[in-house]
C-alpha cells in the first residue's frame, strides 16, 4: 500500500510539472523600466504587490538570482535559475567559475 501510495505521488508531482514545464516567466513583467536588467526594487515591487512573497523574502531571492553580485538580474541570470528549479542546469556559482578561469 505504502508502495502504491509513493507512486501515485511521485506520478501526480511529474504531472504537475511537465504541465508547466513550457512555461518561463515574464521578463518584461520584472523589467518594468524595461532596461534590459531587473532591479532589486522592480523584483522585490513585482513579487509583494502579486503576494508571492514578503519584502524580507523577495530582497532574499533577488539575491540569489543576481549570480553574478551585480545588484541587478539579466534575463539570462533569471532563465539559469528556473533551469536550476528544474533541474536542467548545475548549480555551479559564478564566483566558483571565475576563480576556476583564474587558475
Amino acid at each position: 500500500m505504502v508502495r502504491k501510495a509513493n507512486f501515485l505521488l511521485a506520478a501526480a508531482m511529474m504531472t504537475a510539472l511537465i504541465g508547466h514545464a513550457d512555461q518561463l516567466p515574464d521578463f518584461s513583467l520584472f523589467d518594468v523600466d524595461d532596461d534590459g536588467l531587473i532591479s532589486e526594487d522592480e523584483y522585490v515591487s513585482h513579487q509583494t504587490g502579486s503576494r508571492k512573497a514578503s519584502e524580507s523574502e523577495a530582497i532574499a531571492k533577488f539575491a540569489g538570482l543576481d549570480r553574478d553580485q551585480n545588484h541587478t538580474v539579466s534575463e539570462e541570470e533569471l532563465y539559469r535559475a528556473v533551469q536550476i528549479w528544474r533541474g536542467e542546469a548545475e548549480k555551479t556559482s559564478v564566483s566558483a567559475i571565475n576563480l576556476a578561469n583564474r587558475q
